[in-house]
């Protein structure tokens, strides 16, 4: 028999900043259920695999870890089993947060991690800092870059992870596409290909280094590592 888990599904969203409506049509049960196979049978994705290699260099063992967007959990599963010893999971789908957790307690870490569904940015405030924040493929799903990377910015003691579209022809087709095929349906899903020399600067010295970064065809991922003294 399936297992159920019950997840509730008030969402928190900074008023004219977003609207949550269209997210779980998107990122729905069908999506989820796709993204833990593809896991399982090939590990994680271009980007999250890279990041959490080098999060791994840096020294995750007894880390706390803050994800947001966890998607089905398969970033945050694999930083737990490299060393973590608790997590904070956030994502505005409570699909992908049922899927996640049942991923989690598959993998013997249902009790590591505290889960919340909802706008990252309007619950930053309300949460404890983490010593690694991980957002993989987030920031192009937010409207306001500036808010989402000082939220996320605010929230590491240590180390930032985080990946975001190239600004590129091809990206933004593939994304004018998206957002074409989003209209049609009459959601209000979008993505967005902010500027990544402003992402960059946004973050940028003189509180982080940028100590590891690499490319796939449609993204950027940079970890950086808070300086000392910088908080």
């Amino acid at each position: 028999m399936a297992r159920k888990i019950a997840v509730a599904t008030t969402v928190r969203c900074m008023s004219g900043c977003c609207d949550p409506s269209g997210y779980p049509e998107v990122f729905d049960k069908k999506t989820a259920a796709r993204d833990v196979r593809s896991f399982l049978d090939k590990g994680l994705d271009s980007t999250a695999k890279p990041m959490v290699e080098a999060l791994r260099s840096r020294g995750m063992e007894g880390s706390t870890v803050l994800e947001v967007g966890t998607g089905a959990g398969a970033a945050l599963a694999t930083m737990l089993e490299a060393g973590a010893t608790g997590a904070v999971g956030i994502d505005i789908s409570p699909h992908y947060v049922r899927a996640a957790r049942l991923l989690m307690s598959d993998r013997g870490h249902e009790e590591k991690v505290a889960w919340h569904i909802g706008d990252f940015v309007a619950m930053a405030e309300s949460l404890e800092p983490a010593d690694v924040v991980f957002l993989n493929r987030v920031v192009c799903c937010y409207p306001n870059m500036v808010d989402m990377v000082d939220a996320a910015k605010g929230s590491t003691t240590r180390l930032l992870a985080m990946a975001y579209p190239r600004k590129r022809w091809s990206t933004r087709i593939v994304f004018g596409l998206i957002n074409t095929w989003a209209r049609i349906r009459r959601n209000t899903f979008r993505v967005f290909v902010h500027d990544p020399e402003s992402i960059r600067r946004r973050v940028g010295s003189p509180d982080f280094e940028e100590v590891a970064s690499g490319t796939t065809v449609l993204w950027h991922w940079k970890v950086w590592e808070r300086t000392a003294g910088s908080r």
